[in-house]
């Protein structure tokens, strides 16, 4: 059985027991490089960010920012 987590408001279709990036890879795969890269960070509903091994929860909401550079 699949569950339903969202990634900058897009639902994705996951299998249970996933990982956060399991999740990035079903989503895109030139995100889940940039996340690898550390250019892109995985943020929570809650604005905080987000292990990229870390569990996923059904409804989960995840986003991913862009880092900023260093002025």
């Amino acid at each position: 059985m699949d569950m339903i987590v969202y990634i900058n408001h897009k639902a994705i279709s996951i299998f249970k027991g996933a990982i956060v990036l399991d999740a990035i890879r079903a989503y895109s795969a030139y995100s889940l490089k940039q996340v690898m890269n550390g250019k892109l960070f995985i943020m929570d509903k809650f604005g905080n960010i987000t292990d990229p091994d870390g569990p996923l929860l059904e409804g989960q909401k995840l986003s991913l920012k862009r880092k900023q550079p260093m002025l």
